[in-house]
């Protein structure tokens, strides 16, 4: 059985092509509609409960081998029994049968918004999950076994490796072999690729964790920067990607296993991983027979593992605030806080299984070697990066510039305060106007100049300071400081940010009711996709020109769900110039009428 999946954002073209193809039956579900005006009509009782929600709509449709014959009410069994496995236990949905080809198969619409929380279901690893639920179907039903999407990218076994491995199998099940079949040297790199890329990493991550995973890699490259091809060595064994299958060649693995490459961004974090590879693998080994060593000379009592009540505790514990995050990215972070607090790796496996997801033990451990290698990755970057130190403030000049934003630029006090208390804004005592750059935990990380004679408002670097590559100008208002992010405007300037955010506060009289950030955006490749990603409203505002046009496509690409918001003038600042000129006038006219 095959399942195909996709999502989108309105029912009722879905559900006429459903209900009007050629010899379509309706034939299960748990909707009252018998039409698509009528289930059109009953999906947006879902969609009422979360209207911010833009891709709601699920369709997947699932069909038999040919020699499969499947009744109507086992169609209804499997789809029910599908979607529940699938996490639609709360969730509207219809089920047609379409006998238009040759396949026998169905279509199930559905709403993504749950009917008891009005959240999405989340639909993480879903497409590995399909796969999963597929092949347990069709065991229980007893159906043909259909290969799998993954299997398909993979390549076969040679004849020599299929004989071996079932002359090894029958002499294990006769007694003359201790273990099963070891899997190949080959499915061995496919499978460590497969767990390593679950949480589709960036590509310089995913090469650093198959090297630590005692996985080379080599990359080639031609002249204009195309990738050539990338190769695999385990135990002096090497592989190209194209021998391991179409999912592990360098385009493959960006569009199968979906690794995120930018070769802006990674290119050259590439090549100091490769050219480091040998050294590192060298320096590990020395540091794992020392520690070996050490460890052999003191007795020690193998510590117990953690029970199931008290895993259960500490995953509560850990994702008190969490809760909003789609599930991986959850337990992610649950696995980072709790190696933080120097849990030990198998503990931190226990209190992952005791996650609702109900992880695997392989899945526990991969999700916690993810957060062991970030953490590691973490800590190297942060030792080779100096501390950046901001340049130093002349304290007297701060009245002069907190005169200029409030009087020519516009922007009120309530904004231009904290950036003198929190030392974002000031000028320098070379006669730089500075904003701060900082991660989105807070930690200054650069530094950006600004001239206040430009029309577009845009900073340059301070050549000097030390930039970190998670660092931007941004400041958030509204709801609790500790709220997670619900909107985010992303622009062109510091000046822009602080012109949308006091716009935005005039047009809710006062703070927005959700946590708002407003972020400058120096870069449209360096961006907190991590965090972003998981933000539905995202407006672009930058400014309304060829490099504000450009900028805005570029993250369009990358944040599909944000929207183009370009000021009515060149930047946002005029607009709120022109806004307060209209304020003025206003209020002249006001007390005209009164003085008459």
């Amino acid at each position: 059985m095959i399942g195909k999946q996709t999502k989108g954002r309105g029912f009722r073209k879905l559900l006429d092509y459903l209900h009007n193809s050629e010899n379509a039956k309706l034939i299960g579900g748990n909707m009252s509609g018998r039409n698509a005006r009528e289930l059109s009509k009953e999906f947006r009782l879902s969609r009422q409960l979360n209207p911010d929600a833009e891709r709601v709509v699920y369709h997947v449709s699932l069909s038999a081998a040919k020699d499969d014959v499947i009744s109507e009410y086992k169609w209804c069994e499997i789809g029910n029994r599908y979607m529940k496995e699938m996490g639609f236990d709360a969730n509207q949905y219809v089920i047609f049968r379409h006998e238009n080809t040759d396949d026998d198969h169905v279509h199930i619409a559905a709403s993504r918004i749950r009917m008891d929380t009005g959240l999405l279901v989340d639909d993480s690893w879903d497409y590995v999950r399909s796969e999963k639920v597929l092949r347990q179907i069709e065991i229980d039903y007893d159906l043909v076994q259909v290969q799998g999407s993954r299997e398909r990218l993979n390549r076969t076994q040679s004849t020599g490796q299929f004989r071996r491995i079932k002359r090894e199998q029958e002499e294990y099940e006769q007694g003359k072999r201790d273990t099963p079949p070891e899997p190949s040297i080959k499915e061995l790199i496919q499978q460590t690729i497969d767990n390593l890329s679950v949480d589709h990493p960036q590509m310089p991550t995913l090469i650093m964790r198959l090297q630590q995973a005692g996985i080379s890699v080599r990359t080639g490259f031609t002249r204009n920067g195309k990738s050539k091809g990338i190769s695999y060595e385990k135990d002096g064994i090497a592989f190209s990607g194209t021998q391991l299958g179409a999912a592990y060649t360098f385009p493959g693995l960006q569009k199968h296993l979906r690794i995120d490459y930018q070769p802006q961004r990674d290119d050259a974090r590439i090549e100091q991983l490769l050219n480091n590879s040998v050294k590192q693998a060298v320096e590990s080994e020395q540091l794992i027979n020392k520690i070996a060593e050490n460890k052999a000379q003191i007795p020690t009592t193998p510590k117990p593992k953690l029970n199931q009540n008290q895993a259960v505790e500490l995953y509560q514990y850990y994702s008190g605030d969490l809760q909003s995050l789609l599930v991986i990215d959850r337990d992610k972070e649950i696995a980072n806080r709790a190696l933080l607090d120097n849990h030990p790796a198998p503990d931190v496996e226990e209190i992952i299984k005791a996650s609702p997801v109900g992880w695997t033990t392989d899945e526990a451990k991969t999700l916690v070697l993810i957060a062991t290698n970030q953490l590691a990755l973490n800590r190297e970057q942060k030792q080779r990066s100096p501390q950046f130190t901001p340049p130093a403030e002349d304290e007297s000049l701060w009245p002069a510039l907190q005169n200029y934003l409030t009087q020519k630029r516009g922007i009120s006090d309530l904004l231009v305060q904290p950036l003198h208390l929190l030392g974002l804004g000031y000028i320098d005592q070379q006669r730089n106007v500075v904003f701060i750059k900082r991660d989105l935990n807070g930690e200054k990380s650069g530094a950006l100049v600004w001239d206040t004679t430009r029309l577009d408002n845009r900073c340059s670097q301070k050549s000097e300071s030390t930039q970190s590559d998670q660092g931007w100008f941004h400041i958030k208002l509204g709801g609790e400081a500790d709220d997670k992010i619900e909107r985010v405007f992303l622009c062109d300037s510091p000046i822009d940010a602080l012109s949308i955010a006091d716009m935005d506060r005039d047009a809710h009289k006062g703070m927005p009711p959700v946590r708002t950030m407003y972020m400058v955006v120096d870069d449209p490749h360096n961006l907190p996709l991590e965090v972003l990603k998981n933000i539905s409203r995202i407006g672009l505002a930058f400014n309304k020109d060829k490099q504000g046009q450009e900028t805005a496509s570029a993250v369009l690409e990358l944040l599909p769900q944000s929207k183009r918001l370009p000021p009515d003038n060149l930047t946002w600042n005029q607009d709120l110039l022109e806004r307060r000129h209209y304020e003025q006038e206003k209020r002249r006219q006001q007390q005209r009428g009164f003085s008459r």
